[in-house]
């Protein structure tokens, strides 16, 4: 259960982070447009974390069990995202500092 919860909150903070790269969600959430080396940072953040987090998965089991897990926890966390963008967006900043210390505290469980 823990290493679902690394990987859901790992996920997730990738997704916000991709969401930050996009100009609509920029305004929904810093209610002013970020500048171009901002956004470029938060997209290449975002996809470097979806990337770690595969890796991860990858390195613990079975490639072909461990993608369709990856693509699960995928599920979760994109809904869980565009429900924060949709009914939370002003709280969106204090969401990423939980998901940020979900994702420390389950990976210092899981890799000690």
């Amino acid at each position: 259960m823990i290493f679902f919860i690394l990987i859901w909150s790992l996920t997730c903070l990738a997704f916000f982070a991709i969401a930050c790269s996009m100009s609509k969600h920029q305004k929904q959430i810093f209610n002013r447009p970020l500048d171009v080396k901002q956004t470029h940072l938060a997209t290449i953040a975002g996809w470097s974390l979806l990337i770690i987090s595969l890796m991860i998965c990858l390195m613990v089991g079975k490639i072909s069990n461990m993608v369709s897990y990856w693509v699960g926890a995928l599920a979760f966390s994109a809904l869980f995202v565009g429900l924060c963008l949709s009914y939370f967006p002003t709280r969106i900043q204090p969401i990423t500092c939980v998901c940020i210390a979900i994702t420390l505290l389950s990976g210092i469980i899981y890799f000690i």
